[in-house]
């Protein structure tokens, strides 16, 4: 375990590094160098205490480390299972990391993540993410894929809702995005003002009856792209935190999971 967490953390610092925007291949270079120099004494540490639980002899450490026998044993003799906390705590957050980045993220928001190392590469400009997705181009895990989990409840000429990307949010949260593009309430069209309210009000019934919820939470600001889209948030009755502290980081499900409630909300809005 400790040695799974310390590699997550390696995987992050790593993956946050490359997909900094605007630094130079030197600067890139000198700060991966430096965390290399830093980190891997630790790395290593971590590496050779896991394998002295699992039964390993000094004379296997130092074959797997290129190192004779006495020489491992001096170096990483103290090394031993680092303290790490409540274990259930430690691989929850490690069940939602793996998660969270088996979806294949794409580098933060960089769209061009490879082709901007060349030299005569034109950096590509901002994309936006809703539009993107349904063009079929590659967007963030974050900004979900053009066919939700358990497909689109609703799809008409001016809004599309569907499950929001499941591992970054809990079963039965609801993404209502814009068929056209625009940034937020102040460049509605009578129509999309005359019907949103309407659409949220028709949705959050279906969703408490589906999850089982007391109250969801609807939540919008347009940070991740500049393209109209709301969340519809069922807050778990098991969450520990309430509000703005929830939706800082609400949990996540499994496909599995978001196509089950997606099954009941779509018969719930049936009934209606």
């Amino acid at each position: 375990m400790a040695l799974s967490a310390q590699l997550r953390e390696w995987s992050e610092l790593f993956r946050v590094a490359v997909a900094a925007p605007g630094h130079e291949n030197d600067d890139l270079a000198s700060s991966l160098w430096k965390r290399l120099e830093e980190g891997m004494p630790s790395l290593r540490e971590a590496i050779v205490a896991y394998e002295r639980t699992r039964g390993r002899s000094w004379a296997e450490i130092g074959e797997l480390t290129g190192r004779d026998t006495g020489e491992a044993e001096a170096l990483w003799g103290g090394a031993g299972a680092q303290a790490q906390g409540d274990p259930s705590k430690i691989v929850a957050q490690l069940d939602e990391w793996y998660v969270r980045h088996a979806q294949v993220e794409e580098l933060a928001r960089v769209r061009d993540p490879f082709s901007r190392t060349l030299d005569a590469h034109t950096a590509e400009p901002p994309q936006c993410l809703v539009c993107g997705k349904y063009a079929g181009e590659a967007v963030p895990a974050w900004a979900g894929r053009p066919v939700p989990p358990g497909g689109h409840l609703i799809e008409n000429e001016l809004w599309r809702v569907g499950h929001g990307p499941t591992a970054f949010w809990p079963a039965g949260t609801l993404l209502i995005e814009s068929r056209r593009h625009f940034l937020d309430y102040t460049e509605f069209t009578p129509e999309e003002a005359a019907s949103i309210g309407p659409l949220i009000g028709r949705l959050i019934g279906p969703i408490k009856t589906a999850t089982g919820v007391p109250r969801v939470h609807v939540w919008s600001c347009m940070e991740g792209t500049p393209h109209f889209h709301l969340w519809l948030v069922p807050r778990l009755e098991t969450a520990h935190e309430t509000g703005r502290g929830y939706l800082a980081a609400p949990g996540y499900c499994v496909e599995p999971e978001a196509e089950a409630v997606v099954a009941r909300i779509r018969q719930a809005l049936e009934g209606c």
